[in-house]
């Protein structure tokens, strides 16, 4: 059970961390432009500048670290750091990501200027149970 968590987590963050890298070369899928991908990823008023490259390259080194943490804390891989340290760093992952999951259908009420936007939209179907199913994947993955 915890191989294959930890396998399905890695393959979502990975993919993750790909397309933040791909935003932070500079593209704008599923966006037509730097506005329209800020609003569908973001959320915010029209005109609102999105994180930038720096940022989204921070975001893609966080990401393959949690790609590492998740497989080090199933043993897929072994990591250089003490086997209990990466299933308390996975678990705290899973608790960071249970939190942004479930945030996210609070999100018009801790940021109104989110309503009406693609985000706002795309954060309750797909961001937030995304970010569930990766809590529920990464604390499977630590589970022993």
């Amino acid at each position: 059970m915890a191989t294959s968590a930890a396998t399905l987590a890695a393959i979502v963050f990975l993919a993750t961390a790909a397309l933040h890298a791909y935003w932070a070369l500079g593209g704008f899928w599923p966006g037509r432009d730097a506005d329209s991908l800020a609003r569908t990823v973001v959320g915010g008023a029209p005109g609102m500048r999105g994180p930038g490259a720096a940022a989204t390259w921070i975001v893609v080194a966080v990401l393959l670290g949690a790609t590492a943490t998740v497989l080090g804390a199933a043993e897929v891989v072994t990591l250089p750091v003490p086997a209990g340290l990466v299933r308390g760093a996975a678990f705290t992952a899973a608790g960071v990501l249970l939190v942004r999951g479930l945030e996210g259908f609070f999100d018009t009420r801790l940021r109104p200027d989110t309503v009406g936007s693609p985000f706002a939209r795309l954060n309750v179907r797909v961001y937030s149970p995304l970010f569930l199913a990766l809590a529920a994947l990464t604390g499977a993955a630590a589970w022993r």
